[in-house]
């Protein structure tokens, strides 16, 4: 974050982190707890969020698509903001209808950038990332609001994918 966008990354830490101990499901802790069903609770704060994001994509982005459940709220609000068409991803096939993983606009051959709210390890955007690409679409971009700084960047980077992020927050190093 810049030096003028201070204040926003202040009204973020406000509504959305939550004191810990927070456990991981790897068995460590946090300090601290960001909670994106607050960010997304706020309308005011998930439009500027959503105005954050969108900067934060690459000029030839064609979609987004993000994970649900946390992923869901800004997708849509980017969506929203920018025009793009969006899908969301179930973390597993729908048992019934449309028996489907990938939910929304098609995104066979389209540049398309995941967007979800934290990156601790990158472990769960890789996975979302993989399944997009099963399905044609191109990814090389992963766009999160809080980069705990815990190994995302490099997992990503070792399969062809930049993470960017509105914050970063070595909390989640442990």
């Amino acid at each position: 974050m810049t030096p003028s966008s201070a204040p926003f990354a202040e009204k973020i830490a406000t509504v959305a982190y939550r004191p810990g101990p927070y456990r991981l499901p790897a068995g460590g802790t946090l300090d601290t707890y960001f909670d994106p069903y607050r960010l997304a609770g706020d309308p005011e704060l998930l439009t500027e969020t959503a105005t954050a994001l969108a900067d934060l994509l690459p000029a030839d982005t064609e979609a987004l698509a993000g994970p649900a459940l946390a992923g869901v709220p800004l997708v849509t609000a980017v969506s929203l903001h920018t025009g793009l068409p969006a899908a969301f991803l179930r973390p597993v096939p729908k048992a019934h209808g449309t028996w489907q993983q990938i939910e929304g606009a098609e995104l066979g051959g389209r540049r398309t950038v995941l967007l979800d709210d934290t990156a601790r390890s990158g472990a769960s955007l890789l996975r979302s990332a993989r399944l997009l690409r099963m399905s044609g679409a191109r990814v090389g971009t992963a766009v999160c609001v809080l980069d705990r700084d815990a190994g995302a960047t490099t997992l990503l980077a070792d399969h062809h994918l930049v993470l960017r992020a509105l914050l970063r927050d070595a909390d989640g190093a442990r």
